[in-house]
């Protein structure tokens, strides 16, 4: 027994030892580890704030610039396409203002309202002839329907009374699409700057997505205005509820989704499952 105590005696420190080291160097590297996370996190923070003011100041300096260009794109090509609007600059910088002859509202006459009314009968009767499959097509068709139908019993109870002119609907349309494009940025910044790797693209992605608003918004606005004057006015809360902010909210919805797509799949080692 007094054997097994003095080799007790001779191991018990070499044990204690041995056992407090992997205790103390796990500990040791705890702060260093704490500072580590804190410097990502701030890295991560400066990059998001980076990603989100750098298109949304470059968008609020170019306003002036943006707002003339626009201006000089709808009246140089509704000059082309006869269509009339006539641009002229109020007394602000950076503000434009779009003039129609008369009253510019277009009102619907009693053969536009009929076959307008017949047209969305026909199309709801339509969507019962879709298959389950294309459910969400219907469910589209039918809410357009709904819109227009409105539309068109506001114009037989009461037209003249429509507070919209084409001028104040292509402004409205300009101004909630420039509203996105300030958005784009922050927006950009929260989903495809956390996902892709590489500092370049995060940059350049949010500036091409604005490059394709700027040119998409004052030729999105053409086709509204040449639409209404070769209908009528009827058409008008369709085309802003549905084609309008909606529309834009859209399109940034499915670039950002062709940019998701573009980012390269991680790579796994053989034999690994991902």
């Amino acid at each position: 027994m007094s054997s097994a105590f003095l080799h007790f005696q001779k191991s018990s420190p070499e044990v204690l030892t041995s056992e407090a080291l992997p205790s103390d160097a796990t500990a040791a590297p705890a702060p260093t580890v704490r500072i580590g996370k804190h410097m990502t996190l701030w890295l991560r923070l400066s990059e998001w704030a980076l990603l989100s003011c750098l298109p949304l100041l470059i968008t609020l300096a170019l306003k002036t610039t943006l707002m003339r260009w626009w201006t000089d794109v709808v009246t140089g090509w509704s000059a082309l396409m006869k269509l009339p609007m006539a641009a002229f600059a109020t007394g602000a910088r950076d503000s434009r203002m779009w003039a129609t002859p008369l009253d510019g509202t277009f009102l619907p006459s009693g053969q536009a309202l009929t076959w307008t009314c017949l047209g969305l009968v026909g199309l709801w009767v339509f969507t019962h002839l879709l298959s389950d499959r294309l459910h969400p097509v219907k469910v589209i068709i039918r809410g357009l329907c709904l819109i227009q139908a409105s539309a068109c019993i506001f114009f037989m109870v009461s037209p003249a009374r429509f507070p919209y002119t084409l001028t104040q609907h292509v402004q409205s349309l300009l101004e909630m699409g420039y509203g996105l494009m300030l958005a784009t940025g922050p927006m950009l910044a929260l989903g495809w700057g956390i996902l892709t790797p590489s500092p370049l693209p995060k940059i350049i992605a949010p500036l091409g997505v604005l490059a394709y608003f700027t040119l998409m918004l004052p030729h999105k606005v053409l086709l509204h205005v040449w639409l209404l004057t070769h209908a009528s006015v009827l058409f008008m809360p369709v085309l802003f509820l549905s084609f309008g902010l909606l529309f834009d909210l859209w399109i940034f919805i499915a670039l950002y989704a062709w940019l998701v797509s573009r980012i390269p799949a991680p790579l796994h080692a053989f034999g690994n499952k991902p």
